[in-house]
């Protein structure tokens, strides 16, 4: 496409973005590619939702991997899963003198995130859900 337009600025738009959020969108008096800026701006974040996303990523990685978290677990660990009546699921993870809680969508989730709850420092958190890819 090539350099972005200058000139004059003859409206300004709110469009959704792909995150969701309602930007300003600027039209250019003289700009010969303002469908595929504007195609583009709405499949894409918003800056502040990509920071999110790149922190989540952040605090994603520094967590151990799922097979890791459970062969950190000594033996005789006992894991109690309970479905609520809204469907979520929550469960509690003792081992070794020191016990987690943790609540999500299914049980395997749940589970992971006890292990790594457990193996982790204690203020890992349950991770947040992911969003939607642009």
């Amino acid at each position: 496409m090539g350099l972005p337009p200058t000139g004059e600025i003859v409206a300004r738009p709110m469009l959704t973005r792909a995150c969701g959020c309602v930007q300003e969108f600027q039209h250019y008096a003289v700009d010969k590619y303002r469908a595929q800026r504007q195609a583009k701006f709405q499949k894409t974040r918003c800056p502040n939702c990509v920071a999110k996303l790149v922190e989540q990523q952040r605090v994603a990685s520094t967590l151990p991997k799922k097979g890791e978290a459970f062969k950190q677990l000594p033996n005789d660990t006992k894991i109690t899963l309970s479905r609520r009546a809204d469907g979520t699921w929550v469960g509690t993870l003792t081992a070794g003198g020191k016990t987690v809680e943790a609540t999500g969508e299914g049980p395997q989730g749940v589970t992971v995130t006890l292990a790594r709850l457990w193996s982790g420092p204690a203020t890992v958190a349950t991770p947040p859900p992911a969003l939607k890819k642009a």
